[in-house]
């Protein structure tokens, strides 16, 4: 009713009889307040559904992007970028120094032990990214709420490191295998011949990117802050780095074998030294680490890293076991 005692009409589309209180449902106010509900109800989902592996995929390609900054600041993107930056300069330089020399001026042995900081790095800036953020905002109880395990979790969140990984571990030293062969006097023909590097370039690549990946993540699985996740990654490799090659100067030479595999570095470049012919001798290798390699065939290394990234999945995964 208006304040002249009329009767206020409804607009269009309003129903001729409106309810009231008289029976029972709340009378129209204003006509500017208006509105109407739908009941819609659930609609059942006709889209395509991928299981289980298309979740554990799903969380990985997610993982990445957040990982790489993407979507963040600029400030999220300025590490993954310089590191980049360096291992594409360490694998064209060399490419291009021997266009001119045509000599080989930076074995591949070399190559990954220069480009091991920088991978070091790399993990030690992105598996704080894939842990640490979901740990912090709560949001667990929301991804083991759907169809996915922990175990599902773990193995997504790691091969999202291991994959970035590899697109410095693999990627450079690939870009420095395939100028190599371009540069020789018959460059298919150079292909062919050496596909067993490319090989051995794999196998180095993917154990460097899970080992350390495993690594980097079993570290951050242990805290919900970033910040803390990447001092202790750093402050834990120069602690392992320092004590390792301390004890190699006053152990006995028959003990060396173990000492070595307390360090990471000195690990992968044993490996090293063993999976690429001619690294013994070719002058770039530490005595130490030529005499301690020999003590083990490149299985055993295999062996030993295979075996680290399993501890590290175990330890992980039991970080993320329900509270019983």
């Amino acid at each position: 009713m208006s304040t002249s005692g009329q009767p206020v009409p409804y607009p269009a589309g309003y129903p001729s009889n409106p309810p009231s209180p008289d029976n029972g449902a709340p009378a129209y106010g204003n006509a500017e307040r208006y509105g109407e509900v739908f009941d819609r109800g659930y609609q059942h989902y006709e889209g395509s559904r991928h299981g289980r592996a298309g979740s554990i995929w799903a969380l990985t390609r997610f993982s990445i992007n957040r990982a790489m900054g993407i979507k963040k600041s600029w400030t999220a993107k300025v590490i993954p970028i310089l590191v980049y930056i360096g291992a594409a300069m360490t694998a064209i330089i060399p490419v291009g120094i021997e266009s001119f020399t045509g000599q080989v001026v930076m074995p591949y042995d070399q190559f990954f032990n220069i480009i091991f900081l920088l991978i070091g790095v790399f993990v030690a800036t992105i598996a704080p990214e894939m842990l640490c953020g979901d740990r912090r905002e709560n949001v667990l109880s929301l991804y083991f709420s759907r169809p996915i395990t922990r175990l599902d979790y773990v193995l997504s969140k790691l091969l999202a490191t291991a994959l970035l990984t590899l697109t410095v571990s693999f990627v450079p030293a690939f870009v420095l295998w395939l100028g190599r062969s371009l540069l020789a006097d018959a460059p298919l023909d150079a292909l062919g011949d050496n596909l067993d590097d490319l090989g051995r370039i794999a196998v180095a690549g993917t154990l460097i990117a899970f080992y350390l990946g495993a690594g980097g993540l079993m570290i951050a699985s242990f805290t919900g802050r970033k910040a803390i996740a990447v001092a202790v990654t750093i402050v834990g490799f120069l602690v392992l780095e320092t004590l390792a090659n301390t004890l190699l100067q006053v152990v006995p030479q028959r003990w060396e074998n173990l000492v070595i595999l307390m360090s990471p570095s000195n690990t992968i470049s044993a490996f090293l030294t063993q999976l690429f012919p001619g690294a013994q001798t070719s002058g770039t290798a530490n005595p130490d680490i030529v005499f301690s390699s020999s003590l083990y065939p490149v299985e055993g290394y295999i062996a030993f890293l295979v075996g680290m990234v399993i501890v590290g999945i175990g330890v992980i995964l039991s970080r993320y076991l329900p509270e019983r």
